[in-house]
């Protein structure tokens, strides 16, 4: 993740804690950024406002949102894009989308909803790595995460998108 990429998803993240959080969808927002600020290695300090806003008054909301994830729609998602049809930008879109999922529940300590859907993705990669094969440079670059690493029950998808890319001269 490029610098520039980074202080996007710092200054993201510092205008929803400043904006009030009332919605549950807006939480699992903070959530999602906060982990990926977290895996890449991101300071404490940046992320000290968003842990105490996790812990204290944000707790409840977090709760709330949680019981609202639907983590069987990413996997519909992704078992999608095994298909034919799907184009690169719907695979990108489809493995970002849950892997923001998958930050936020690390940040959170609530990998337990994410696991058994992360496994069947892992699976169904394996199975059929070709529709995401041209995603497997940046599987590699999350892969290399020691955070990543780290949390292979959750993020083992990754992984085979990495090695998804054997298959882009099949």
């Amino acid at each position: 993740m490029s610098p520039d990429e980074l202080q996007v998803l710092v200054d993201q993240l510092d205008e929803l804690l400043s904006s009030g959080l009332d919605d549950p969808e807006e939480a699992l927002e903070v959530a999602a950024i906060a982990g990926m600020l977290a895996r890449v290695g991101t300071p404490a300090a940046t992320l000290a406002e968003a842990e105490a806003w996790r812990v204290g008054p944000g707790g409840a909301l977090l709760d709330e949102a949680w019981d609202l994830v639907d983590a069987d729609a990413y996997l519909e998602a992704i078992d999608d894009c095994a298909s034919d049809r799907a184009t690169d930008e719907e695979v990108e879109e489809a493995l970002l989308d849950l892997d923001e999922l998958v930050a936020a529940a690390v940040w959170c300590g609530r990998t337990s909803v994410v696991a058994r859907v992360t496994a069947s993705v892992e699976r169904t990669i394996r199975d059929v790595p070709e529709p995401f094969a041209a995603l497997a440079g940046q599987g590699r670059e999350l892969a290399r995460l020691r955070a990543v690493a780290e949390q292979l029950d959750v993020y083992g998808f990754w992984l085979a998108v990495a090695d998804a890319g054997e298959h882009l001269d099949d």
